[in-house]
């Protein structure tokens, strides 16, 4: 398989005919995207942007987002634990730099998206990769303000017929959702099942971005729709039988993937074990580690059965570099080793793929919605079966319905989401849909309101724009 190679410049269009005869053009030229070559450079930068490489080492922005004010995880050291702190403590404000990259990055991506979007129907491109690369364009852009939607709320709709307002005001609630919902649709409409290249969207990830923002957004029956959708997809999408396979190097776009953030060590890596491991813990000669750590709650591994086997991707212990015994459970230092350390690593960077989402979050999205509408139902818990019995390969009693509320399934629901999506940036969401994302932080002995379920939008941005407003309680 082909792996894309992200460029990180919009191309310029410069025609001369002598050196005092130039003419250069301050955005995309039309002729730059007349030839596959040059549309093709366009959409790599937007997935580049999309995927969001750029924020914070590799994506690890995406990461600590969801991991820190969850209560996922906490971290000491490093230059990163100015970041950190404050999204664990909740002394977050519109200044943090995470919060300046959670809006510029999809914005970038946007930006390329509208260019191929407004742009790539008017060039003499064979129909067919027009209307790929359209749908593709259409896919990152629904996608990147599904993003800003969960992190901000509604924010301003940049489209190419808005490109001259160059201070756009924030868009009603309804007006985002409508946009997200009408683009992630249209891209699954015309996208294959299948790419050449690994790394482009399909119909798989279209349904499943859009199915997520279903289910964040609390629209129990357009979720059951859209699962339902991509469970009868003709490209069969399935749990693999291992759990620990789905995040092995040479097993990446297996068919339990519908959406990944692509990433190679030498060209576009990521930093999660690199902000997550000691200096001590034994390495190969080109890996490498930073000063800060990750570490994941005594409660939470505990929770596990000593059947199931997704507690294997944690490190409780290990033999230090000094040839040192070093214990970590029992003091709330256990490791993730979800991603495993790649061997072809550049140093801190590896090229896991991060997944965004898998077949066992739509089929437990499936089970939420359908226990929502109502209540407690046969199909729900075998979709909750399905995820439970993969992990603890037959060796667990299957869940049973009888006994079960609305109240008491969700969750069991939950908790079984919080088992599986460990180091994958779905508690926070999870939690804010589950009402329990404050509450929880207050448990913890934070400082949290309900206005941060939301993020600041970043100061930078309100200070630029007059006509963008702050969300309330910042």
């Amino acid at each position: 398989m082909i792996r894309l190679t992200y460029l990180t410049a919009v191309l310029f269009v410069v025609s001369c005919e002598s050196a005092l005869d130039e003419k250069v053009y301050s955005e995309l030229g039309s002729d730059a995207l007349n030839s596959e070559e040059g549309a093709n450079a366009v959409l790599h930068s937007a997935y580049g942007e999309g995927s969001l490489l750029a924020m914070g080492l590799g994506g690890v922005g995406y990461y600590f987002t969801s991991t820190m004010p969850s209560g996922e995880a906490w971290n000491k050291g490093g230059n990163v634990e100015a970041q950190l702190n404050p999204l664990t403590n909740f002394t977050w404000d519109a200044n943090l730099n995470y919060f300046n990259q959670c809006w510029s990055v999809p914005y970038e991506a946007i930006r390329d998206a509208n260019l191929l979007i407004a742009g790539i129907p008017e060039t003499d491109l064979e129909e067919g990769l027009k209307t790929n690369i359209v749908a593709e364009a259409t896919f990152i852009r629904g996608f990147s303000y599904a993003l800003l939607y969960n992190w901000f709320g509604p924010v301003p709709l940049v489209t190419p017929e808005t490109a001259g307002d160059y201070y756009p005001g924030r868009a009603t609630d309804e007006a985002v959702r409508a946009f997200i919902e009408n683009d992630l649709r249209a891209a699954a409409g015309q996208l294959p099942e299948r790419q050449d290249d690994y790394g482009r969207a399909t119909r798989g990830a279209a349904l499943g971005a859009l199915c997520k923002f279903y289910l964040n957004t609390r629209q129990w029956e357009k979720t059951v729709e859209v699962a339902r959708e991509i469970i009868q997809l003709e490209r069969p999408y399935e749990l693999l039988p291992d759990y620990n396979d789905v995040f092995r190097l040479d097993n990446e776009g297996n068919n339990e993937l519908l959406w990944t953030f692509p990433r190679h060590a030498l060209n576009g890596a990521q930093f999660i074990n690199a902000l997550s491991f000691p200096t001590d813990y034994p390495l190969a000669a080109n890996q490498s580690v930073y000063a800060a750590r990750t570490y994941f709650f005594d409660d939470f591994v505990d929770s596990y059965l000593e059947t199931d086997r997704r507690k294997d991707l944690f490190v409780k212990e290990y033999t230090n570099t000094s040839g040192e015994h070093i214990q970590l459970f029992g003091s709330d230092k256990t490791l993730s080793l979800k991603y495993e350390f790649d061997p072809g690593a550049s140093g801190p960077g590896m090229g896991n793929d991060i997944p965004v989402i898998r077949y066992s979050d739509i089929l437990l999205s499936l089970a939420e919605a359908l226990n929502e509408l109502h209540g407690p139902n046969q199909e729900s818990v075998d979709l909750l079966n399905q995820v439970w019995q993969r992990a603890n390969q037959d060796q667990a009693a299957p869940v049973t319905l009888g006994g079960f509320t609305k109240e008491s399934l969700r969750a069991r629901i939950y908790q079984e989401r919080e088992w599986e999506f460990f180091s994958e940036a779905k508690r926070r969401e999870d939690q804010i849909r589950m009402g329990t994302f404050v509450s929880k932080a207050v448990a913890r002995g934070k400082r949290a309101d309900a206005h941060h379920v939301v993020f600041p939008i970043p100061q930078t941005e309100i200070s630029a724009n007059p006509n963008l407003r702050q969300n309330e309680g910042y």
